[in-house]
């Protein structure tokens, strides 16, 4: 009997051991699954950061490949532009060149026309001088009268020669202004290209960019309006306004080159 009950005791205290390791078990199964959950959470933002990493990344990739081609183009354009200019300015020096020829020809002319001019009032002095003499001087006053009419007729030669001349100079130097016009047009794409390679900021170069194709869009006279019409005299293109506005005031001349022009030469566009 004593030795049953000392072997229940034993069990007993058995069992309470055994209850203790159990619910040690027990808190020790519990901390891991809730460290294994902790980690598989951790593990689940890790891999979205990844992605998110990887998508970033591709999107950069992508950037770059886009930013590559536009700077190709743009250095394309560039070229075609720096070309574009060379052969304007070579162009320009010609046309500076010859005009320094034709203004040469012209101050040639003039000064010929000048001393015909001195000569022809010395003839009619002379002229006069012997139309007091006697009958004996007849015909030194019709030589004098013949070399008069020569001279004339010379004058009138060199006034139509300075004449022609003096339209062909108007005509090239127009020819100068709107090549003149051209190369500032493109030495300005230039700098806008420039620009746009050096900065940081693009949208701002575009912006800058648009508000100076607003700024040629406006009227060169007035500053304000559109241009909308066109003279047909020399193409230079105004504000249908300011045109009117000169054609009813008589001032009927190109504000920019200073051409006379009629109201036929006025055009809407």
């Amino acid at each position: 009997m004593r030795s049953c009950q000392e072997t229940i005791r034993d069990l007993e205290k058995n069992l309470e051991t055994r209850k203790q390791e159990e619910a040690a078990l027990l808190n020790e199964i519990e901390v891991t699954g809730q460290a294994f959950e902790d980690m598989q959470e951790q593990n689940s933002r890790l891999l979205s950061q990844l992605r998110e990493k990887d998508d970033a990344h591709i999107k950069l990739m992508v950037e770059r490949v886009k930013l590559q081609q536009s700077q190709k183009v743009m250095l394309d354009e560039k070229t075609v532009l720096v070309q574009q200019a060379n052969v304007l300015q070579e162009q320009l020096d010609a046309q500076v060149m010859m005009n320094q020829k034709y203004e040469e020809t012209i101050s040639l002319l003039r000064n010929s026309v000048h001393i015909l001019e001195k000569e022809l009032s010395m003839m009619h002095q002379t002229l006069d001088a012997h139309k007091r003499k006697t009958i004996e001087s007849a015909q030194t006053s019709a030589d004098l009268k013949l070399h008069l009419d020569r001279y004339h007729a010379q004058l009138k030669e060199v006034q139509e020669l300075v004449a022609e001349k003096s339209e062909a100079l108007e005509k090239q130097n127009f020819k100068n202004r709107r090549v003149q016009e051209e190369l500032k047009n493109l030495n300005r794409k230039l700098e806008r290209m420039r620009k746009l390679e050096m900065a940081s900021n693009k949208d701002e170069v575009l912006l800058e960019e648009i508000r100076e194709y607003k700024e040629i869009l406006r009227c060169p006279a007035c500053k304000n309006k559109q241009r909308d019409a066109i003279l047909s005299k020399c193409f230079h293109v105004f504000c249908y306004d300011c045109l009117k506005s000169r054609y009813d005031s008589r001032q009927r001349k190109c504000p920019k080159c200073n051409t006379a022009f009629g109201q036929s030469d006025m055009h809407k566009i």
